[in-house]
């Protein structure tokens, strides 16, 4: 049996279960919440209270963690490991990805989504509906681009950055570890880490 429990009951868990149940490779799908007081349902499928070592009792030995916030993401995503459970990666069927790319444990994959030959994404990461990751690009650990994010060829993410959507990267820019770059931007050559960018070009707006 192949059961996958998804870590996290909102609105982004709710899409990621609707990937999952497309992929048909899992015999069952269950939510995990912190917040729960109590068994129940959502959407059609279980919401498990407890521990995680509970979960995994039950016989749900694949997890992914649906949390935006990539911090947080990282955490639980650690917390997983540590509670034996193995990283389940959630590609839509209608996304697109080269044989030659690179897809990390526990990262998810949304509708429309096209990777690129030699790409290399990494673990827990989220590339969300319509992303295009073109040839070559570097996608770091627990990085998040949202809807329409575009990296254009040879473009590099550092872990735990976020892109807006509709964000758009050229050629051989470079986005640091825990870099934000705001909806709509576009990334012309380098976003220091744990800075905050936005605008057409993208221009500092926030040092951590």
């Amino acid at each position: 049996m192949k059961n996958l429990v998804i870590w996290g009951a909102g609105g982004h868990g709710r899409v990621i279960l609707d990937i999952a149940r497309a992929m048909g490779t899992f015999d069952q799908i269950a939510f995990c919440d912190d917040r729960a007081a109590a068994d129940g349902e959502l959407a059609g499928a279980p919401v498990l209270s407890g521990s995680l070592e509970r979960i995994r009792s039950l016989g749900f030995t694949w997890l992914v963690v649906a949390i935006g916030d990539n911090a947080v993401r990282a955490r639980c995503f650690a917390r997983a490991i540590e509670a034996g459970l193995q990283p389940a990666t959630c590609i839509h069927p209608t996304a697109w990805i080269s044989r030659r790319a690179q897809i990390g444990e526990g990262t998810v994959v949304m509708p429309r989504v096209v990777v690129q030959t030699e790409a290399r994404i990494g673990v827990n990461c989220i590339l969300n509906t319509g992303v295009i990751v073109e040839h070559d690009c570097e996608v770091g650990d627990h990085a998040h681009l949202s809807p329409s994010a575009t990296l254009c060829g040879n473009v590099t993410v550092g872990e735990l950055a976020h892109l807006g959507a509709g964000v758009t990267a050229i050629p051989g820019s470079r986005i640091g570890a825990g870099a934000v770059v705001g909806a709509g931007s576009v990334v012309l050559r380098e976003v220091a880490a744990d800075t905050t960018v936005v605008g057409v070009p993208a221009r500092i707006l926030q040092r951590k």
